[in-house]
């Protein structure tokens, strides 16, 4: 499953696949081409490939289906993809990353950019039966997947908790010009945990899930 992937990958021209390693903090340096536009493309790639397939096999409704797809296509699941494959080795990084591990936001955004890479080089019906099978998509559907809500989760615990809890979504654009989304989670005040997403709701996901981890590990 995951050596089509990267079989598919390594059938990518070189310069394709340097790319999508280049992450900006490098390019920075060099004064090169960031992956960040392949990252791009490979984000719209995965949700287009996602959805065509939660369309066809999961037959739920449309608020269902956004959260099952924004389950499979999160920072954690694609981090876990990149661990997987061992490519934080090949992630070229700018002088101040030495001596720093690679977060799991980069390791995810270098896998969508791997995918943009796949999908310029072979085409979008090419490359869909490779990235479903390495996100295990088809096999967890059968499996009946439930969709998380951590935002929800994170709601419920704080009001149980009687605690207050906040988020503070900010925006920023990358070198290539694209509006990101970062949302900051406060409980009493306190800076707990952040997010990332292309899209608000993906980012309070991404920041409530982690904010969820740091509580549970306290407890």
């Amino acid at each position: 499953m995951k050596n089509k992937f990267i079989e598919l990958f390594n059938k990518c021209s070189d310069e394709l696949k340097s790319l999508a390693f280049t992450h900006s903090s490098y390019a920075h340096d060099k004064k090169i081409e960031s992956n960040e536009r392949l990252e791009f493309l490979g984000d719209s790639v995965l949700s287009t490939i996602v959805s065509d397939y939660l369309y066809k096999h999961a037959h739920q409704n449309e608020g269902k289906m956004s959260k099952v797809r924004a389950m499979f296509v999160c920072t954690e699941n694609l981090s876990s993809l990149a661990k997987e494959l061992d490519i934080e080795k090949s992630i070229r990084l700018g002088k101040s990353f030495k001596e720093k591990s690679v977060s799991d936001a980069i390791l995810a955004d270098t896998i969508e950019s791997m995918i943009g890479a796949m999908y310029l080089s072979f085409g979008l019906h090419s490359i869909s039966n490779a990235v479903l099978d390495a996100l295990k998509i088809k096999e967890r559907l059968k499996k009946g997947v439930k969709a998380v809500d951590y935002k929800s989760e994170l709601q419920e615990y704080t009001q149980g908790m009687k605690i207050k809890l906040k988020y503070n979504d900010e925006t920023y654009l990358t070198e290539s010009g694209q509006e990101n989304f970062r949302a900051n989670v406060f409980i009493n005040n306190e800076f707990i945990a952040y997010g990332q997403g292309s899209t608000k709701r993906e980012a309070e996901q991404n920041a409530a899930h982690l904010a969820l981890k740091k509580i549970k590990k306290k407890s």
